[in-house]
């Protein structure tokens, strides 16, 4: 790693990098990252030791992305600083690292790591896709902190490994919601591995107590595309509490062309909330029923422009069926 003080361009700060100011250290900083290339840390490295928190959040900011080696421990010893500005910092700089070479260097930190540095190491990784990080993961999914935890899930959907989808449903009864709903997410990639296991559980999920994991369950459930998930996602169309889990249930339902949902869209097109009636509309067109079509025509003076749109688009959609 070159010397800052040998750097054609940067070695004119050195003054202003060692200023006793702490102020003028940062402003010199701030031109130091304008001027340095790609390769050059060492003078953000250095400056993420010093005393004034101002300095070290800006050498954190500078070294974002960084895969050079002391860069990187920069990073992770910025996840313990006593100032919650620069644990950011650092946190969200090495969110942004791409190069896989980084990536020993975050799993041996991980090992000693507390949370929330774990959590951060975590996000880290997850981009990075690489395999070592899956045995982390599944170990995280134990650890006390729930952001830790949401994290190591984030990490298995970025992994895709089939092995990981019973312990992602598993997820799903978690303590902490932001868990489930992340869970709820991750089981998306199922339906390349046939999502058929883990049906139950996205299933249960709709019963969910927070309506954001009911939301991501019926939207995954969408994805997998499952005829046995019907029942479920009509149950929620037709009572749920919260119009966006049932306005996710009518994309899933319409997805699936499922008949036995008629009655259900057919009364989300009476619904106050224009989001719904439009989604409800779209999947009556979707299945093909021809015994919508009056409810559709209905639907076409809908005091709503888009709904009125797509009301008659379905229409068209059963007259071609």
């Amino acid at each position: 790693m070159r010397r800052f003080e040998d750097h054609p361009q940067l070695g004119g700060l050195v003054a202003l990098l060692a200023h006793e100011d702490a102020e003028v250290r940062r402003i010199g900083l701030l031109q130091a990252a304008e001027l340095a290339d790609e390769g050059d840390v060492a003078v953000f490295v250095r400056a993420s030791r010093d005393t004034d928190p101002g300095v070290r959040l800006e050498a954190l900011r500078a070294l974002e992305g960084t895969a050079a080696p002391d860069g990187v421990a920069a990073l992770l010893a910025g996840l313990d600083d006593a100032d919650a500005e620069v644990r950011e910092a650092a946190a969200a700089s090495l969110g942004e690292i791409r190069d896989p070479s980084a990536g020993a260097a975050l799993a041996a930190a991980f090992a000693t790591a507390r949370s929330p540095a774990r959590g951060a190491i975590l996000a880290a990784l997850r981009k990075l896709r690489l395999p070592a990080a899956l045995p982390l993961a599944l170990e995280a999914l134990a650890d006390p902190a729930p952001d830790t935890r949401r994290q190591a899930v984030g990490v298995l959907a970025w992994l895709r490994d089939p092995t990981a989808l019973p312990v992602l449903a598993e997820a799903l009864r978690d303590p902490a919601a932001v868990v489930r709903r992340a869970a709820a997410g991750a089981l998306g990639y199922a339906g390349e591995a046939g999502g058929a296991d883990v049906l139950p559980a996205l299933l249960a999920a709709l019963a969910d107590e927070d309506w954001q994991v009911r939301e991501e369950a019926a939207e995954t459930l969408r994805k997998l595309g499952s005829a046995r998930a019907a029942d479920g996602l009509i149950a929620a169309l037709a009572s749920d509490s919260f119009w966006q889990v049932r306005l996710k249930a009518a994309a899933a339902l319409g997805e699936l062309k499922a008949p036995a949902a008629l009655p259900a869209l057919v009364e989300a097109l009476g619904h106050p909330i224009g989001n719904l009636r439009k989604e409800a509309a779209a999947a009556l067109g979707r299945i093909g029923c021809a015994d919508a079509a009056p409810a559709l025509r209905v639907a076409l003076d809908d005091a709503d422009v888009d709904v009125r749109k797509v009301a008659a688009h379905a229409l068209t959609l059963l007259q071609g069926a």
